[in-house]
């Protein structure tokens, strides 16, 4: 009897270890690339390295050799990924991309993280990216971390600098190279008296503007008094901060070491209160409110240049906030009250069924110390703002509102419902809303239709610029050992609104593929709470 020949189109493993072989294909059309596919490599160097090339041809600009390096040692992991289009025929040049991330821990107290992005050209991602997380990206993060971690304090030391690939950004308007930049944080705690350290030391450098070195430091004692459901913290801080400034970057006669020394005091209290709710008296009803009082007396602070300070959108994190700036180039003058109450409703189980929080602050006097080009707030009291949520087993509805009682309009909305009766089933709305900047709509859905097919989509419309800003549409079927999908997709590719169409076609083989594909990385952003069907059993 003759032996057959038989001929193994694929192999793959059958457990967890690893195998070197094509994985399978990404198809996609595209507006801006043309066809695209890509046909990745996988290479199992050894145990703690691998290596994924990715070729990818597009039929508008031409070839692309993608790559990413993973390694594992017992102290350090990183990851490099590196993309090369050696002749872009639309532009008729050379293009890359390069993102390094790399992490050690030398021992329990000693650690080093570094990130390095760098990319040819300001247009890289909106010609040859795929979302729109991708494309709206303005700088690319560089940076080396030095930590050591103590039992109650810590020290950081920072290189950091950008690159800039908004060209719509001004050379004022880029951010400052961090280099170096020193940070200690302590905290030691008594059963009575507390004291907080931070300190830091930062040398700003950039092509324009003033240029230096700044020096902050906040000492704060505080007491704690605490029982049963309530505390009272009283606490006094001393702020210092001190500027040395390169000549160079000055005007005539500008103080080359202007300073500035605060003392500021704050109370904190709260109090919580609990009854029993429900038919059975079965649930918890909580509520808790919290006042937060500040003083920061007046300094003029004209002379001071502003390095890295902004001041952030008011909301319930911000309300019991010392401090009105992040940053510590403005400390706004102030005396004021924040108050908050919280109210929360609990099952048998202890499972918060209901959360809702209002709050809002009240100013004493007007205050007098602002950013350059912006006017002091002179306003009695903030906006009030509130949040809720609410959710059982199969649904949730978060709800966030800001209100502007001064004018009796609203200045943030943001609303978004949830439910998944299953785990292999979902259906989203959401609405965000802020007076001339977002007033959006979204609406998204992963149902099943048939056993092993399910539609997958995402709406989202812009009612400010009345158009839509991203959508797409597909299905996806699933066998025991592999998975087809296919999208259709329109979405915002440029920060001058230009949109892209995309269609992608995906073929999964379990345990052959890699993890995460494009098509999968879409789903998983552009729809909150997407996920992959569990891989059938039996």
């Amino acid at each position: 009897m003759t032996k057959k020949r038989v001929r193994k189109l694929f192999t793959f493993p059958i457990d967890d270890q690893r195998k070197s072989g094509f994985l399978t294909p990404d198809i996609s059309e595209r507006d801006r690339t043309g066809f695209d596919l890509i046909v990745p490599y996988y290479l199992n160097l050894a145990p703690n390295y691998d290596l994924t090339l990715e070729p990818r041809y597009m039929s508008k600009r031409g070839l692309q050799l993608r790559s990413e390096f993973r390694y594992l040692t017992p102290s350090s992991k990183g990851q490099i990924d590196y993309e090369y289009l050696p002749d872009d025929k639309e532009v008729d040049a050379a293009r890359r991309y390069l993102n390094l991330r790399h992490e050690s821990l030398f021992s329990d107290n000693w650690r080093v993280r570094a990130g390095i992005e760098d990319v040819s050209d300001d247009t890289y991602f909106e010609d040859l990216g795929t979302s729109l997380s991708v494309t709206s990206q303005t700088h690319l993060n560089r940076f080396v971390d030095v930590n050591y971690y103590a039992p109650y304090w810590s020290l950081l030391t920072r290189f950091q600098n950008y690159q800039t690939i908004d060209a719509t950004l001004t050379d004022e308007q880029r951010p400052y190279e961090r280099i170096p930049q020193m940070v200690f944080a302590g905290r030691w705690l008594g059963r009575l008296v507390g004291f907080d350290s931070n300190t830091e030391l930062v040398d700003f450098e950039r092509n324009v503007g003033v240029t230096g070195w700044r020096l902050d430091s906040t000492q704060e004692l505080s007491l704690r008094f605490a029982r049963a459901g309530m505390y009272l913290t009283p606490a006094v801080a001393v702020r210092q901060t001190n500027y040395w400034l390169d000549d160079s970057t000055l005007a005539p006669g500008q103080n080359d070491a202007p300073s500035r020394s605060l003392p500021i005091g704050s109370l904190d209290t709260g109090i919580k209160f609990e009854r029993s709710a429900g038919r059975n008296s079965s649930w918890v009803q909580t509520l808790e409110p919290r006042m937060l009082y500040v003083h920061v007396p007046f300094e003029d602070q004209a002379e001071l240049p502003v390095f890295d300070t902004i001041l952030p959108d008011f909301n319930l994190v911000q309300l019991f906030r010392k401090y009105q700036f992040v940053g510590p180039d403005r400390v706004a003058d102030t005396d004021q009250f924040s108050f908050g109450v919280t109210t929360r409703l609990l099952d048998a189980a202890g499972t918060e069924r209901l959360t809702a929080t209002l709050g809002q602050t009240r100013y004493l006097g007007a205050q007098h110390v602002s950013l350059p080009g912006t006017l002091p707030n002179t306003s009695s009291s903030s906006d009030y703002v509130a949040e809720m949520s609410i959710g059982r087993e199969i649904w949730n509805l978060d709800m966030g509102y800001q209100w502007n009682s001064e004018t009796d309009t609203t200045a943030r909305a943001e609303t978004r419902f949830e439910y998944r009766p299953q785990g292999d089933r979902l259906f989203g709305l959401g609405y965000r809303y802020r007076p001339g900047f977002i007033d959006q709509g979204d609406l998204s859905v992963v149902w099943p239709i048939a056993d092993k097919w399910r539609i997958i989509g995402r709406y989202s419309y812009s009612f400010l610029e009345e158009e839509p800003l991203e959508a797409f549409a597909g299905w996806e079927y699933e066998a025991c050992c592999w998975r087809f999908r296919m999208v259709g997709r329109r979405y915002v590719s440029r920060t001058t609104g230009q949109p892209d169409s995309a269609i992608s076609i995906q073929l999964v083989l379990k345990g052959l593929s890699q993890d995460a594909a494009p098509p999968e990385e879409l789903l998983d952003r552009g729809i909150l709470g997407y996920h992959s069907f569990a891989q059938p059993t039996g």
